[in-house]
């Protein structure tokens, strides 16, 4: 997380299952992060492989902005920036 302070990012593509800390848990300690420096939310895209509706519902309640189903194909990936970034 320190080096999240540095430098903000415009989009947060966020893996769901990495080796210490899950998807859901980071993008909870993003969010707490941003409301306690007062910062403006940064989108944050869960890279999933799966599809379940119930899986998407995790993300919206860790305050993950949208999903992104693996695999996906550059189009996908530029609408998604699109939609979050460089409008």
């Amino acid at each position: 997380m320190q080096a999240y302070g540095q430098e903000r990012p415009d989009v947060v593509l966020m893996d769901m299952h990495m080796p210490e800390m899950d998807g859901l848990d980071a993008a909870r300690r993003i969010r707490a992060l941003e409301a306690a420096r007062g910062w403006a939310r940064t989108p944050i895209v869960a890279l999933t492989a799966s599809a379940l509706p119930e899986d998407g519902r995790r993300c919206v309640e860790a305050g993950m902005d949208d999903v992104l189903v693996k695999p996906f194909g550059p189009a996908q990936l530029q609408d998604l920036l699109q939609r979050h970034c460089c409008r």
